[in-house]
């Protein structure tokens, strides 16, 4: 009875005891007030009843209330509190109905419209060239105003620990390791911050040429060699519009025209703006930025944003103009990156209490009196050196986007606006120390080859696309590739794989080597040698980056249309410049179908000789080079491939063809929200098998009288209501066009949700069709399909969309016509 009540006793102690009493009454005639609001932060904690009282709980050290006709009052959070509020006047009665409208002011959605419609003529990249410089600084640390109370704490805590007798604790030996490696990093940041990066640039533009940004120096603490991946990333509104100002959001927040000033000597409309969440529980008054709008320009002078939790963060971007056009100026921004938490001692209520003391399952929350310090990160932008419209070499451009003039940092106090404090001066010879001696870099470079589609561990580069597949052919397949990488060699890199399929029960398996002829921009000679099995008539995609191919991976979940391939092969793969590659190809085949095929009187089998040129131009990627190899790390539209293929009758080549296709890849904003093109096609003549022409990718089951035959995963160039291994063309034209709607909303959870519709056709052809003998159709005529996606379904990590049939390939059965579409977003 006794452990059955104390749960119980102990719920009612926590919420009688831990409730907070207010009173609200009129300052003038004493009398309560009902229905006054009251917030911590935006969230709406109750309402005072007719007596003026309110009983609540809350984390928050203030409240803040609200009532119609009073002015707002803020009261410290204590066990009792009585607060009076003044009467409002009537003029300021009318400023405060303006205010707490729950609809966005016309007026500042007309001056919204304005900049993003003046945004392009008011932009630096209006301009024939420019370049600028910048300084940034990056810095975690506990909050500013909390340092000196912080390292008073760790030094009372050192001291205590000192005296407290360890024989008798016990600890398992990863958890000793842990506890030691925490110990070491509160005493590396008790007089340093726990990570500081500085970094040196220049920024190019040209409208000949292009863009082009050089790290002139940087420096990371901890880190001897620089962290390539991480040099491109940008926190900051540099050729970026916040996200409260896209027209896509518009509907996620509420905007105010709250004043005219004078700014800079420059007349500045101020535009309020607070996020919608739930209507009913947001406090009207609580603001989660501004807007500062240049009324002669319409161009965008100052934004500010806070964290709709106090002292969660808060963002600062501030422009400035030079000859017309704005110019970033200066940033700073803080942002939470969660919390450190200290037990400091036990609570009386615990100590007191025997019953309680020998309860083993409450939490350290509820047994321990604790300490808690937010950690912070701090962006500090700094733009300075613009020149505008003077003359730019080429030779200025070339390369890629990005590159790396300098890494040790001995460079950047010719560019630091200001000196480094002691306490950040620090930092790199207490983090570099401690990171040394836990090696922590070659955990980093893991997280970044997971960006890449490797799993790293020391030498080894695992791809993980190799892991598990399934198809009707293999049925489950499993495996594993490995890749030797620069840790190895700086030149030279082996690489091997290998698969089981549990339907076909056969090894398939590839080796390869990578010669790397530069370290300055793509040039790899490659040989391999592979045995394995592929889907007949797929779209080349020599030149796909990884995720595109993740993208592709269960295309084939009801296909068993497949061929044997074993191959010798040799290539060439280059940049000829940052927007253009090239791969060129020569490989000896011997083939053969999986499936019942006759190819004319050849049978199924055949020897190939063959050469493939693949080019790809993607004239707006950002890419860097690293150690590793190239790597974008930003992806800009169009993204245009083109790969030509011709077989030989020589060397012991048995077929004749020449194979074409190509791929373009666009995507845009406007009004309507963002649009996705894709256009592709191919074209094949000659003398040569089914695998040789296009199979139009389908991904529904050719039976669906299962209830799985409908359901597949989006791809790049397949058709969701097409059965799979059945539509093949000599020649085929297809496009795909996906329209994300221009809003987000909310269901459960903190992720929005938002709507893409679907379109895609093909048509094509194929001449000498009785030269290929098994069972399938040629696509001939229109087919097209149209559906939509809901992504982050509910608000949860996968997205749920239907595609229908229409036209001529429709038939009466509603199941023969649909498909369902199932996507996982790991990343989001």
């Amino acid at each position: 009875m006794t452990k059955l009540l104390f749960p119980l006793f102990l719920f009612f102690s926590a919420f009688f005891f831990g409730q907070s009493q207010l009173k609200v009454f009129n300052k003038t005639n004493k009398q309560p007030i009902q229905n006054a609001a009251v917030y911590c932060d935006d969230n709406l904690l109750g309402k005072t009843n007719h007596e003026g009282v309110l009983s609540f709980k809350t984390k928050c050290r203030k409240v803040e209330i609200l009532a119609s006709n009073f002015e707002d009052a803020l009261a410290d959070v204590k066990k009792s509190m009585e607060i009076s509020m003044k009467p409002l006047s009537e003029k300021m009665d009318n400023i405060e109905k303006i205010v707490i409208q729950d609809k966005s002011d016309p007026r500042a959605l007309r001056i919204l419209d304005e900049v993003n419609k003046r945004a392009k003529e008011n932009s630096p990249k209006s301009l024939d060239s420019y370049n600028f410089k910048s300084y940034t600084k990056f810095s975690i640390d506990v909050d500013k105003d909390s340092v000196d109370t912080f390292k008073s704490f760790l030094a009372t805590r050192k001291d205590s620990l000192s005296k407290v007798d360890q024989k008798g604790f016990k600890q398992k030996e990863k958890d000793k390791k842990d506890s030691l490696t925490a110990e070491d990093f509160l005493s590396a940041t008790e007089e340093s911050q726990m990570f500081l990066w500085e970094k040196a640039t220049e920024y190019k533009f040209s409208k000949s040429f292009g863009e082009k940004t050089d790290v002139i120096d940087n420096r990371m603490s901890g880190f001897k060699n620089p962290i390539y991946e991480a040099l491109a990333i940008n926190i900051s509104n540099l050729d970026r519009t916040p996200r409260q100002l896209r027209p896509e959001n518009r509907k996620l927040f509420n905007f105010y025209l709250s004043d005219t000033l004078q700014l800079d000597g420059r007349k500045t409309y101020v535009i309020k703006f607070k996020e919608i969440t739930d209507k009913k529980k947001q406090n009207p008054r609580k603001f989660n930025g501004k807007i500062f709008v240049d009324s002669e320009t319409y161009a965008l002078k100052k934004f500010e944003s806070a964290n709709k939790k106090r002292n969660e963060g808060d963002i600062v971007s501030v422009w400035k103009p030079i000859n017309g056009k704005w110019f970033l100026d200066y940033e700073d921004i803080k942002l939470k990156m969660g919390d450190q938490t200290f037990n400091t001692s036990i609570k009386d209520s615990i100590k007191n209490d025997s019953l309680k003391k020998g309860n083993t399952k409450l939490s350290d929350k509820q047994k321990y009196n604790r300490k808690t310090f937010g950690n912070y990160l701090y962006v500090k932008n700094r733009f300075f050196d613009f020149q505008l419209n003077e003359p730019q070499k080429a030779s200025d451009f070339k390369g890629y986007s990005l590159e790396v003039k300098n890494t040790d940092g001995s460079l950047l106090d010719k560019y630091r606006t200001d000196s480094l404090t002691t306490r950040e001066s620090a930092t790199y010879t207490k983090i570099d120390s401690f990171v040394q001696k836990y090696d922590f870099e070659k955990k980093l470079n893991t997280l970044t080859q997971l960006m890449k589609g490797n799993i790293r561990y020391k030498i080894f580069d695992f791809d993980i696309t190799k892991l598990f597949s399934y198809d009707k052919y293999q049925g489950v397949r499993l495996g594993a590739g490995v890749k030797l990488n620069e840790k190895f060699s700086k030149t030279f890199s082996p690489d091997g794989y290998f698969g089981y399929g549990f339907k076909d029960h056969t090894w398939k398996y590839g080796l390869g080597l990578d010669v790397k002829l530069s370290d300055k921009r793509t040039s790899v000679f490659r040989i391999d040698y592979v045995d394995d099995v592929f889907a007949a008539g797929r779209f080349n995609n020599a030149m796909w980056d990884v995720m595109m191919k993740v993208s592709d991976i269960n295309l084939d979940l009801h296909n068993a249309t497949f061929y044997k391939n074993q191959k010798w092969g040799a290539s060439y793969l280059y940049d000829i410049s940052n927007s253009l590659s090239m791969k060129i190809a020569v490989n000896k085949e011997k083939q053969q179908a999986l499936f019942d095929y006759q190819y004319k009187n050849l049978g199924n089998s055949f020897d190939n000789t063959s050469a493939t040129l693949s080019l790809k131009f993607s004239p707006n990627d950002k890419n860097i080079m690293t150690p590793s190899g190239k790597y974008t790390y930003e992806k800009g539209y169009p993204q245009m491939y083109l790969n030509y293929e011709k077989g030989f009758e020589t060397l012991g080549g048995d077929l004749d063809y020449h194979r074409v296709d190509a791929l373009i890849i666009h995507q845009f904003r406007s009004k309507l929200g963002y649009t996705n093109l894709k256009l592709f096609g191919g074209i094949s003549s000659g003398n040569a098998p089914i695998w040789k022409n296009f199979e139009i990718a389908g991904q529904n089951d050719a039976n669906v009288d299962h209830w799985y035959s409908n359901i597949s995963t989006p791809s790049n160039l397949g058709f969701a209501t097409m059965p799979s291994g059945t539509f093949f063309a000599d020649k085929f034209v297809a496009f795909k066009v996906s329209q994300y709607l221009p809003f987000r909303f909310k269901t459960f959870g903190e992720r929005y949700s938002n709507i893409e519709l679907e379109y895609q056709a093909a048509i094509g052809n194929l001449k000498n069709r009785e030269n290929h003998q098994f069972q399938f159709q040629v696509l001939d005529h229109y087919y097209q399909e149209a559906g939509l996606m809901w992504n982050r379904f509910l608000g949860r990590s996968f997205s749920v969309g239907f595609s229908y049939r229409l036209g001529y390939y429709q038939t009466s059965e509603f199941k023969d016509n649909f498909g369902i579409k199932i996507k996982f977003n790991l990343l989001n």
